[in-house]
């Protein structure tokens, strides 16, 4: 039988400032696979009280999800509110983008924030319980990287650094507008930037680049946050730790998300980091699809003995709770955090 936990708004907040080991373990998941909630809704039927035929029937199941999996995060996904730098989020032309002069950049069907559809923020403005708030992905390097094509972006680094500065503050412009929306929404309870800059070994750029390009713009986004009263949550992949301090000091991260164990493992991060920012995640996805289930407990355990002394940390995947992850493999893990405190 799974521990029951009861969500708790108030102290994931205490966690997330770091003030003091929390009474239970905090969970915290970038996005879970539609496939693992329908698995989740197999085996344990937190769907089975809904009406299928309700107008909101979308709308309650992720909440359902949510709440039983102890998350009081919950990622949504408003239409037209999140820039593409391709036509298709799933695949990049690493090349050649569709912007490779000024004339293209002005003939670019820029989107407009002005047509972001809101709704599934008013329905959980209304309906979303006390203890649950929600979060949207934003992306700057993310977007503007694909606009050019990454081939195409590291030459325009040194042949039209002008073209890159406008195309970033046009991408920024709009993440801008969409977060003073999301501002509007008390559900709305952080903000959350997903750009990867690192790869296995280094940056994907010269840390120059992305001090001079991206970070401002990155500041600009947390103090528009924090001056409205949300937190600011920063997702990157890979080896990016030579901007840490950076982003902690300067753009003002309040947590980071995406460890990778043949990087930088989250226990490091903790010992490193931790006494500044706030962590979310960690366990390896290999683990949790391939391992078996002494070694999946075994290293949540691990991570929780590092990680959870002092606040800041928030149990979940390395990354997405992948289509690939065994609903078996990933309750253990959820297991393994309900048990520990």
């Amino acid at each position: 039988m799974l521990k029951q936990i009861k969500l708790d708004w108030e102290g994931f907040q205490k966690n997330l400032r770091r003030e003091g080991t929390p009474e239970r373990v905090f969970f915290f998941e970038h996005g879970i696979a539609e496939n693992i909630q329908e698995e989740i809704q197999k085996k344990y039927g937190v769907w089975d009280h809904l009406n299928p035929n309700a107008d909101d029937y979308n709308y309650r199941k992720p909440i359902e999800i949510h709440k039983f999996l102890g998350l009081e995060l919950m990622r949504v996904f408003p239409p037209n509110a999140r820039m593409a730098g391709t036509k298709a989020l799933d695949w990049e032309e690493e090349s050649e983008g569709p912007i490779q002069s000024w004339k293209d950049f002005e003939e670019y069907p820029w989107p407009d924030p002005a047509d972001a559809d809101f709704s599934v923020l008013e329905y959980y403005e209304k309906n979303l319980p006390d203890n649950m708030r929600t979060f949207a992905v934003l992306d700057l390097w993310e977007v503007v990287r694909p606009l050019f094509g990454f081939e195409n972006f590291c030459f325009k680094l040194f042949e039209d650094r002008e073209l890159i500065e406008a195309v970033t503050k046009k991408v920024a412009e709009f993440d801008l507008a969409i977060i003073k929306s999301y501002c509007d929404f008390d559900n709305q309870g952080v903000i959350y930037l997903s750009d990867d800059l690192g790869y296995k070994s280094s940056t994907m750029i010269a840390p120059d680049d992305i001090r001079q390009l991206f970070m401002p713009w990155h500041k600009k986004m947390a103090d528009l946050a924090h001056q409205k009263g949300k937190y600011f949550f920063f997702h990157s992949c890979g080896q990016m730790y030579d901007l840490m301090d950076e982003y902690i000091d300067f753009v003002g991260i309040d947590a980071k998300h995406s460890f990778e164990e043949n990087i930088l493992p989250v226990t490091e991060v903790k010992k490193r980091y931790g006494d500044r920012l706030s962590l979310l995640g960690g366990v390896d996805v290999d683990l949790l699809a391939r391992g078996d289930e002494k070694a999946i407990r075994n290293k949540t355990r691990e991570i929780l003995d590092i990680c959870v002394p002092g606040g800041g940390y928030f149990l979940g995947a390395g990354n997405w709770v992948t289509n690939y992850i065994p609903i078996e493999n990933y309750m253990i893990m959820i297991e393994e955090g309900r048990n520990y405190i």
